[in-house]
């Protein structure tokens, strides 16, 4: 009972530290560029830049379905981590194509609200040890 107890302290305390990094969402396309190294350092940033990019296209493009709504911010989200790992930019830098695929669609259900950060930064981190742990047993 004791070692349940102390599990569920432990995680507690991790998700209190990933609330604690403060990024500033962008009000516009400005503070994207002018702040890009900051806001794609961590996936934190990138959830930020998925909603701000994802609300634009939203209006850009007149979209009233939610359905259609969370399709364009998963999108977003993909193609912002996608191309920061091809370019080796940010916290996306040395991840494999299909872990950033993943970590975009993390990022759109981030900015959807559909999940919390330290819920998704926790289950990218199971999968990529899943990972990981193949890559290890194939050499």
């Amino acid at each position: 009972m004791k070692k349940k107890v102390l599990l569920f302290f432990g995680l507690l305390f991790v998700s209190i530290g990933l609330f604690a990094q403060e990024i500033t969402p962008p009000e516009s396309w400005t503070d994207i560029v002018i702040n890009l190294k900051g806001l794609f350092g961590s996936f934190v940033g990138i959830a930020a830049v998925t909603t701000f990019a994802a609300t634009f296209f939203i209006g850009l493009l007149k979209v009233d379905k939610g359905f259609i709504k969370q399709l364009v911010a998963w999108g977003v989200g993909i193609i912002l981590v996608v191309v920061a790992s091809l370019v080796k930019f940010g916290y996306a830098a040395d991840l494999p194509l299909g872990i950033a695929v993943l970590h975009g669609f993390a990022a759109g259900l981030a900015s959807n609200g559909i999940a919390d950060v330290p819920f998704l930064k926790d289950f990218l981190d199971v999968i990529e040890g899943l990972f990981e742990k193949k890559e290890e047993k194939e050499e």
